[in-house]
């Protein structure tokens, strides 16, 4: 990469992790981007699919095309999951194999809410269901890390909000006339831990939950509780099946305490991701070559997260790195995880998950025995 690309290429990173905006309103962060993409002659579709934070960047008119998947939301403490730089490593992608391969069309995908927040949480999942991602014979995702590696797992992930109303009453003079909506949602709390002992441990069933309201004074009976809740699980048919179960229990719950319920998905269903191995031998091929240690994940280890990534992974055949820009062992959506990813101590790493990227791009583009290989798998292993 030309050291002013490079340049710019950092300052993006730098300038999305000062903004730190959070799913859904990623509004300065999508600008800067789409900027950059417009000045190096990408056509530029913003919003894209009525999502106002999304976006759609084209170059180049050849029968082969590439996509980048580009994240750029933050969480409440910043920028702790490094974002900025899958952001960044996109824009530089795209930019770098869009010049150095005027026959293949380059394509990057702005997706919001990758964390889960605001009104396009799991901004792929909404994208691929307005028909993104389908133009492209192959897709290629980036992630930091405390490691390189090469293949991602992925937990399924759903949320549901619990919204129980009851009635207020004064807590000592008439408690008998009010239906406390608390004690409700914390009788559906207990009872959804009591659930996870009904799974198989073969599930690997997460279970999440926090109170996001539960009464304004002591001396009043709630009247209203909300709890949301997160479940995960390596199955999607079995994260169903025991959605279904939690929504029967908090209603009975609710009932018992003469209250009413009302529950709605919070997020869309994340997908397990299904890894290509192809794509991924040839990123792994170039990594190495810089002279990285790369791991490649075993689709058999148990995910330790969740990503709207995976359902991508089920629509066109998706590759996928890690970066590693943290000590082993550096928790992801930590305080310390944020400031490892402050381009300017990740930056070597950066400048070289973009060069390793874009050589693996050009050598699949360049062999159609590659594309026809990355497409048979797909296809084999999505049936």
């Amino acid at each position: 990469m030309n050291p002013r690309l490079s340049d710019e290429v950092v300052d993006l990173s730098e300038k999305i992790y000062r903004y730190a905006e959070l799913g859904s309103e990623e509004f300065r962060s999508v600008k800067a981007i789409t900027e950059m993409l417009s000045r190096y002659g990408f056509r530029v579709e913003a919003p894209y699919k009525e999502i106002e934070t999304a976006f759609h960047a084209v170059k180049g008119q050849g029968k082969v095309a590439v996509g980048f998947l580009c994240e750029y939301d933050a969480l409440p403490n910043g920028h702790s999951c490094g974002h900025n730089l899958i952001a960044a490593w996109s824009v530089g992608a795209a930019i770098m194999l869009a010049e150095a391969a005027s026959d293949v069309r380059v394509e990057v995908f702005g997706t919001p809410s990758e964390e889960g927040i605001g009104k396009y949480a799991g901004g792929k999942v909404l994208l691929a269901k307005r028909g993104a991602f389908t133009t492209v014979d192959f897709m290629v995702g980036m992630h930091p890390s405390d490691e390189w590696c090469v293949g991602t797992t992925a937990l399924s992930d759903i949320t549901y909000r619990f919204t129980f109303r009851g009635r207020s009453a004064h807590g000592a003079a008439s408690p008998e006339a009010g239906n406390n909506a608390l004690d409700a949602a914390v009788s559906s709390y207990v009872g959804i831990n009591s659930l996870r002992g009904a799974s198989r441990p073969s599930n690997n069933l997460v279970v999440g939950m926090v109170f996001r309201e539960g009464g304004r004074a002591t001396n009043v009976i709630p009247d209203r509780a909300v709890l949301d809740v997160e479940i995960r699980s390596t199955s999607a048919p079995f994260l169903r099946t025991f959605g279904e179960r939690v929504k029967k229990l908090v209603e009975g719950i609710a009932s018992a305490y003469g209250c009413t319920v009302d529950g709605e998905e919070i997020t869309p269903l994340y997908e397990s991701y299904l890894n290509n191995s192809v794509i991924n031998r040839v990123l792994r091929k170039y990594l190495e070559a810089l002279g990285y240690t790369v791991r490649e994940v075993d689709e058999g280890e148990v995910p330790s997260g969740s990503t709207d990534e995976a359902n991508v992974s089920r629509i066109v055949p998706t590759g996928h790195i890690d970066v590693g820009i943290a000590p082993l062992g550096t928790p992801g959506h930590s305080d310390d995880f944020r400031d490892y990813s402050d381009p300017r101590k990740s930056r070597k790493a950066l400048m070289d998950s973009i060069e390793a990227t874009v050589r693996a791009c050009l050598e699949i583009v360049s062999r159609r025995e590659l594309i026809d290989e990355i497409k048979e798998e797909f296809r084999r292993r999505s049936e």
